[in-house]
């Protein structure tokens, strides 16, 4: 079975590929900072920061990815 998200931190503007995961929850194993999660099944690109082991989601999330991509 294909794990559905990949998790990705953003770092200087730039996306780094972390792995792939389960839920979103698995973001915040890899402390503070930006990351976004694209899932496989939707299609979808959703931003977080993670502050103190709280996942904020930021206004861009549930933008399709088709529709952010340059």
């Amino acid at each position: 079975m294909v794990t559905p998200l990949d998790i990705f931190a953003v770092l200087h503007g730039e996306p780094q590929w972390l792995g792939c995961a389960d839920a979103i929850a698995e973001a915040i194993k890899h402390g503070g900072g930006e990351y976004f999660v694209f899932s496989q099944h939707t299609g979808h690109k959703n931003f977080y920061k993670v502050l103190s082991g709280k996942v904020v989601p930021t206004p861009s999330a549930q933008i399709p990815f088709q529709d952010r991509v340059a």
